[in-house]
């Protein structure tokens, strides 16, 4: 676990006070070895991790005959990058994340193992909103075909359905895996021609191909201190924000100053590469803003004129 998620999940699972739990962690912007998780345990994941740039590099380690259940968070995984679900037993994701729907909407699909755990688990008290049983403990199917509890808006179903028709109309789920592998294709050209950025998720087999996460080069800022990475970063976003050329790019609060770009299917690549030659101006205009060095500087205005 090395995504700020995948630790509110953790802090979430302790305050239930159900078992013990195992936290496997790493440092930020990786993913953890999996050589040592039991799959005799319980197993919550995330599979996007939108705050680090990180995912899990595939589920092969996830055994096909384990005896713990698999829940994962695809909240921003589903449309954008190819599932075992074969692996999973438990199943939440977003409308909004990669279909571009209503923000506060969500499904969540239980495999055939998950129901029987549901069925033969302990009773707790249970909103009557999140309640997913009968009360005999079986799965209430109901809710999978369509029943609601408390009705929705009908404006977002109708909404979703209108992005479900879209991605269809595309080419269906392989067409969007690829409108994402061409959307980082653009990112990654950039980053690795661009000296002053990097990856957050320094690894690239569990960098997120949708959830582009970066970090300001250290070696270009040797003469400043963190608080300087945190000021150009500040005034690039200013500037960006000025021009009406990009909004809500901060990085994650607990990451290296930088930014958190989204790349899912809904997004252009022409948008992307744009976008690229704004972060550049961006950069230059900063620098010249700021108490830099001159050769950070010269190196700013290079990188634009480049």
């Amino acid at each position: 676990m090395s995504d700020s998620f995948s630790q509110y999940w953790a802090s979430e699972i302790d305050t239930l006070g159900l078992a013990p739990q195992r936290r496997h962690t790493c440092a930020y912007g990786d993913f953890p070895r999996t050589g040592r998780i039991d799959p005799n345990h319980d197993i919550v994941l995330v599979l996007n991790g939108t705050s680090s740039g990180v995912c899990p590099p595939d589920l092969d380690w996830i055994l096909p005959d384990r005896a713990g259940l698999v829940i994962a968070d695809a909240v921003s995984a589903a449309f954008t990058r190819p599932i075992d679900y074969d692996r999973i037993d438990v199943l939440c994701w977003s409308w909004q994340k990669a279909l571009g729907g209503e923000g506060g909407h969500g499904m969540i699909a239980l495999s055939p193992r998950a129901q029987a755990r549901l069925k033969a688990g302990e009773r707790k008290p249970v909103a009557r909103l999140m309640r997913v049983h009968n009360p005999d403990g079986s799965v209430n199917k109901a809710f999978f075909g369509g029943r609601t509890i408390s009705t929705p808006s009908m404006f977002a179903v109708e909404d979703i359905h209108s992005a479900l028709d879209w991605a269809e109309a595309c080419g269906g789920l392989p067409a969007l895996l690829n409108r994402v592998a061409n959307n980082y294709a653009v990112m990654a050209n950039w980053v690795n021609s661009t000296p002053w950025i990097d990856w957050t998720c320094a690894n690239p087999a569990a960098r997120s191909t949708c959830s582009i996460t970066l970090r300001l080069v250290r070696e270009q800022l040797a003469a400043g201190e963190k608080e300087d990475d945190s000021k150009i970063v500040a005034e690039m976003i200013r500037l960006l924000e000025t021009e009406a050329a990009a909004f809500d790019i901060w990085s994650y609060g607990d990451a290296p100053p930088g930014f958190r770009i989204w790349a899912g299917p809904t997004v252009e690549a022409d948008d992307l590469a744009i976008l690229c030659e704004w972060l550049a101006w961006a950069y230059a205009h900063a620098c010249e803003a700021s108490i830099l060095p001159k050769p950070i500087v010269e190196r700013a205005r290079a990188s634009v004129q480049g």
